[in-house]
C-alpha cells in the first residue's frame, strides 16, 4: 500500500498576475498555488560489504617503505576482490621537538575501499595483510574502518528512479483530491527533487589486532540490516476554476 508524507504545512498562496499580450489582471480568486513536500521511502536489503583498509609502513630508507607497500598491494590484487583506490604516499618521518623540526627515516601509507559480496572475503583479505605484517613486524601496521553492509550503486539508482515515479503518481492523486475539496481543477506545475545519499556516517577506525593462538583472523561479522532509500520532492500545484 503506497504511503506518502506531507512534511510541511500546505501553503496556499493567492496572488494576481499580469496576463500575456497586455490582458487585464485576473482576480486573486481565479488562481490558487499550493506548495507541499512529499517523501517516498523504500527499504532495501544491502548487497555490498563496504570496508576501508589503510596500510602504514615505516623504515630508514624510502625504497624499503615503497617495497613493503608494493608487497601488500600485490598480495591484495592477487585476491581479485572488488575494490577502489590503491593510492599511496611516501614522505619523511618528521616531528617538532622544542620548536625544532626533526626527521628520522620515512613513512608510507596505502589505502583501499573494498566492495565485498560475502563476509568470508573480509577474512581472506585480513589474513593476507596480516601475513605480510608478520614478515615486517612493527615496520608495518594497518587499520580497518568498521565494515558495514550497504546498497550497491546500481540498485540504489534503480530504487531512486522508481520512487521518483511514485512521487509523481502520489502528486497526481493529491492534486485530484485537493481540487475536489476546494472545488477547482488542480494540476502539477512544478516538481523539484531533493535527494541526499548517505551510506554511513562517521565511521570509527578500529585497530586490527593479531591473536597468535588463532590460526586465521576472524573479525566480527556486521549484521545485514535493511537500508532506507528516500526521495523527497517539493511539489507545486496550480489550481483554477472549473469551466
Amino acid at each position: 500500500m503506497k504511503k506518502f508524507l506531507v512534511l510541511f504545512a500546505i501553503s496556499i498562496i493567492l496572488f494576481t498576475f499580469s496576463a500575456a499580450n497586455g490582458q487585464e489582471k485576473l482576480n486573486e480568486s481565479e488562481r490558487t498555488i499550493i506548495s507541499i513536500t512529499l517523501e517516498e521511502k523504500r527499504e532495501l536489503n544491502p548487497d555490498i560489504l563496504g570496508l576501508n583498509l589503510s596500510i602504514s609502513a615505516k623504515a630508514e630508507r624510502e625504497a624499503e617503505v615503497l617495497n613493503m607497500l608494493g608487497i601488500v598491494d600485490r598480495a591484495v590484487r592477487d585476491l581479485r576482490l572488488n575494490y577502489k583506490g590503491g593510492s599511496y604516499s611516501v614522505y619523511k618521518n618528521c616531528w617538532w621537538e622544542k620548536d625544532r623540526r626533526k626527521c628520522s627515516g620515512y613513512k608510507g601509507e596505502l589505502s583501499y575501499f573494498f566492495k565485498l559480496k560475502e563476509t568470508k572475503e573480509q577474512n581472506r583479505l585480513l589474513d593476507v595483510v596480516d601475513t605480510v605484517k608478520e614478515k615486517y613486524g612493527e615496520k608495518l601496521s594497518y587499520t580497518v574502518s568498521h565494515p558495514e553492509w550497504i546498497i550497491s550503486e546500481s540498485r540504489y539508482k534503480d530504487a531512486e528512479s522508481e520512487l521518483k515515479i511514485e512521487i509523481i503518481e502520489t502528486s497526481k492523486e493529491f492534486a485530484k483530491k485537493v481540487g475536489e475539496r476546494i472545488g477547482r481543477y488542480c494540476s502539477i506545475s512544478e516538481i523539484n527533487y531533493d535527494i541526499k545519499r548517505s551510506y554511513w556516517e562517521h565511521p570509527a577506525l578500529l585497530k586490527a589486532r593479531v591473536m597468535p593462538e588463532i590460526a586465521a583472523i576472524e573479525p566480527p561479522e556486521p549484521k545485514k540490516e535493511d537500508k532506507a532509500v528516500t526521495v523527497k520532492a517539493q511539489i507545486r500545484l496550480f489550481c483554477i476554476d472549473k469551466k
